[in-house]
């Protein structure tokens, strides 16, 4: 991918992180963008330096491809996030984007913002540009964007339900569980089945097989 350093530390972190069987037999169902119109960019996404460094340079420097492919991307791409009225370290920044009356189902909680590479179709821009620069279409999309809805820490591989979803306050109703893709669907497919691709990708970075048994 295009952040050397964020491989790096998950190779050297969470190589050997457990994968959570029981949790991938979850059943899921991955979202059809003409849909879901890619409600998980709502209100941005965090990133670590190497990834906001990154970011902010290919924006400057490929600004006018953006364009092309249906952004106008800010000067500063990159902000400092507020997470319950507490600095939460840096995010992409946002844009109004009107979900609310677009997706059916758009959870309450969630407010019609999302991240200023989100297209208005539901296409991530960053994804498209790899695309179009012949690399894996995630070359240049963030970590926890092209995992979702799995999470990845040096204790364990995971994909939270609506019980255990970390983002689940009282006067918050949790974000990992609450998408299209990572909500439980009882006629969706087992959550290892419906991401393979997430879970091969993953892999590869860290040097280890987590589809064979």
């Amino acid at each position: 991918t295009a952040f050397p350093k964020t491989e790096e530390w998950l190779r050297d972190n969470c190589a050997n992180a457990e994968l959570d069987v029981p949790a991938f037999q979850r059943r899921i169902s991955r979202c059809e963008l003409s849909s879901c119109r890619g409600m998980c960019c709502y209100d941005g996404v965090y990133v670590n330096n190497d990834t906001a460094d990154a970011l902010q340079q290919i924006s400057e420097v490929r600004g006018s491809e953006f364009w092309e492919i249906g952004v106008t991307l800010p000067k500063n791409v990159i902000t400092e996030g507020i997470w319950k009225d507490q600095s939460a370290g840096l995010k992409t920044a946002t844009k109004f984007t009107d979900f609310r009356s677009k997706v059916s189902g758009f959870p309450n909680h969630f407010e019609d913002t999302s991240c200023v590479f989100h297209c208005d179709d539901g296409r991530c821009s960053l994804q498209a540009l790899g695309t179009k620069d012949g690399k894996h279409p995630w070359f240049y999309k963030p970590l926890t964007c092209w995992l979702h809805p799995i999470s990845v820490s040096p204790e364990r591989i995971t994909v939270y339900d609506e019980k255990t979803d970390p983002y689940r306050f009282p006067d918050y109703d949790g974000f990992l569980s609450q998408t299209f893709c990572g909500r439980t669907m009882p006629l969706g497919r087992p959550a290892y089945e419906g991401l393979q691709p997430e879970l091969e990708f993953l892999g590869r970075i860290l040097g280890r097989d987590l589809i064979s048994p």
